[in-house]
């Protein structure tokens, strides 16, 4: 089976790669990949010993280097082990990608500025069925967060998106590109950042006229992981929340790219939808996301919530999440990419909403507390 990650020069992307390739070896084990576990093994998912990569990325920097910069800065991986590895890295294939409407944060980081949308469609899509042929194959946008757009009517239908993509509009950004490209050649997506991507009509439309599975969006692996499991505790004690304020610092490429304002707001609406979504209505909400390039990779949470409990007494609740952000996300992306695979060889269509749990803004999800997103999922799984 094969997958093609978007942006797989990064932390994320490349941990899977040496993740996998690691525990192909007998290097390491696959702890913290849930679709590991001994109950999933009758639903014959994709084996990670037969998983082969490939993807795009905008950055110069060779795959093995860009995997061994974040290895050796974050010490997730022996170096020296890294090295047995460098062969099979240096043969995955990798592409020029895209930077159309991602904004300067974004197109800043290579100078592949001057393609049309049209033509940037046409390459990209040619790119990704080559690398898939007639074998099945994942896509998985792991980019860097592009700038917000709002839904414009470009978006609404699928006739109006392919006329915007001829007309080279500039509300148009890559991530919505890539999953056109991906769908449009049957193959599943999966979402895992808070662009644009599958998130708008008119790429849903082609999913469900093809009748390919795609899921998203923004991958949650931290902060919102524990605000999802605690909101329902606060639910079910009847203790009203009057405010949840979070801040949040990191220091890899990706807080590189949030300390832009416009990237910044994708990235935040994820973060602080979920709560006032889970409880009903809307506390008092502030959170802050900075750059701070001693962490590297790993992140740093403090979240302060304020709520009322009997005879309207205020209390606290504080808490700290520390983790290493590409450590957290591999183990997710992988089981994405094979639950994905057999939605598509089940044949799932359209929005895969069932894989919620493995996001901060599940599309088209009303679903949003961990434990009843665990149930979803556990439903979902015991049909096949």
């Amino acid at each position: 089976m094969k997958v093609w990650l978007i942006g797989i020069k990064g932390a994320v992307a490349t941990t899977i790669l040496v993740g996998v390739l690691a525990i192909k070896r007998g290097l390491n084990a696959s702890n913290g990949i849930m679709s590991e576990e001994k109950r999933f093994s009758r639903l014959n998912l994709a084996r990670l010993e037969d998983l082969q990569f490939g993807g795009h990325d905008i950055r110069s920097i060779a795959l093995y280097d860009a995997a061994y910069q974040n290895v050796s800065d974050n010490s997730t991986f022996d170096t020296m082990q890294l090295a047995e590895l460098k062969e099979e890295i240096d043969s995955i294939p990798v592409k020029c990608g895209i930077v159309n409407n991602c904004g300067d944060a974004i197109s800043s980081l290579c100078d592949n500025k001057g393609l049309t949308l049209s033509e940037a469609a046409s390459q990209i899509s040619q790119e990704i069925r080559e690398f898939a042929g007639n074998e099945r194959c994942v896509v998985v946008n792991l980019a860097s967060t592009e700038p917000y757009f709002a839904p414009q009517p470009e978006y609404a239908t699928l006739d109006g998106f392919e006329a915007a993509v001829k007309a080279n509009s500039k509300k148009i950004p890559a991530s919505a590109i890539y999953a056109y490209c991906a769908i449009k050649n049957g193959l599943p997506y999966v979402n895992f950042t808070p662009s644009m991507g599958n998130d708008i009509p008119a790429i849903k439309e082609l999913a469900n006229t093809l009748g390919v599975p795609h899921c998203g969006k923004d991958g949650k692996t931290g902060e919102t992981l524990v605000k999802t499991a605690l909101v329902p505790m606060f639910k079910y004690r009847h203790l009203t929340i009057d405010g949840w304020y979070g801040s949040n610092i990191l220091g890899n490429l990706d807080g590189q790219i949030l300390r832009h304002p416009d990237n910044k707001q994708s990235k935040l609406i994820t973060k602080t939808s979920v709560v006032p979504k889970m409880l009903g209505y809307e506390p008092h909400l502030g959170s802050r996301i900075d750059y701070f390039p001693p962490l590297s990779d790993h992140k740093v949470a403090w979240d302060f919530i304020s709520f009322k409990g009997f005879l309207g007494h205020r209390m606290n609740m504080q808490f700290t999440w520390q983790g290493c952000d590409s450590i957290l996300a591999a183990p997710l992306v992988i089981d994405l990419i094979r639950f994905m695979e057999l939605a598509q060889r089940n044949g799932a269509r359209g929005l895969v909403d069932k894989l919620a749990i493995y996001f901060k803004d599940p599309l088209d999800s009303d679903v949003l507390d961990l434990c009843s997103q665990y149930a979803l999922f556990n439903e979902w799984i015991e049909k096949f």
